[in-house]
């Protein structure tokens, strides 16, 4: 059990009402460890009205799935920031934890206890990227990139979320979450950080789940295409 929650203010995973199957997914890797969470129900496409998103998507030409799934990571950042809270974990709802998640949390964080610029530590693979094996120190696990992993798991610093808020605010979404952040924080001068080793993967990328958010091959297709990438990026690519 983990009583000081990792050490984190607030867990918050996006999650649509109608996706039970992924909830319990989520709940049956997040409840043996003792952890408090919260699922991010507040704009599911069946509960919006379009004026409720007016001020945020202006004409993207992004799906409504995509605009949803963009508005609820807008939502947690908006969480954490109303509840003052300094960090905190956001996962969206196919993702997988790997063994070492627990202790990779703990060192990202006691890695980044000292950072005074607006951060963002990605603790998943993403779409398998790695830091370049002749950067890897040991007994190192945070590394400084250039890039985000995409946002299926990300633990934001309350400076970070401020920035990409106020952002958002004035521009609107965009781009699909992954993508928007990612301008954001380059625009804004956001410190990003990739966990190595990763210690979470996306369900959606590694064939565990269909896609919500874009078109995808079946699943037997999805797992392959995803060993054959980390086989290349992780291994091949880094050597």
């Amino acid at each position: 059990m983990t009583g000081d929650n990792l050490g984190l203010d607030g867990i918050l995973v996006i999650n649509v009402k109608s996706f039970v199957e992924r909830r319990r997914h989520i709940e049956r890797q997040l409840d043996p460890l003792g952890l408090r969470y919260e699922f991010i129900h507040d704009y599911d496409v069946a509960d919006w009205h379009e004026e409720a998103v007016q001020q945020y998507v202006r004409h993207s030409g992004l799906s409504l799935a995509q605009q949803s799934c963009a508005m609820k990571h807008v939502h947690a950042h908006r969480l954490l920031i109303e509840r003052q809270w300094q960090r905190a974990l956001i996962l969206e709802d196919d993702v997988i934890l790997l063994r070492g998640f627990v202790q990779g949390v703990r060192d990202a964080l006691s890695e980044s206890s000292g950072f005074e610029e607006p951060f963002v530590l990605f603790i998943g693979s993403g779409g398998n990227l790695y830091t370049p094996r002749s950067r890897l120190v040991p007994g190192q696990r945070l590394y400084r990139s250039s890039r985000g992993r995409l946002a299926e798991a990300y633990i934001v610093g309350r400076k970070a979320a401020e920035l990409r808020v106020s952002w958002i605010e004035r521009y609107g979404i965009v781009l699909p979450a992954d993508n928007l952040f990612e301008r954001i924080d380059r625009e804004q001068g956001v410190a990003l950080y990739w966990l190595e080793e990763p210690v979470v993967v996306q369900g959606s990328k590694n064939g565990r789940f269909r896609s919500a958010l874009e078109p995808a091959p079946p699943k037997v297709v999805q797992r392959l295409k995803f060993a054959l990438q980390k086989l290349r990026r992780k291994y091949l690519y880094r050597a």
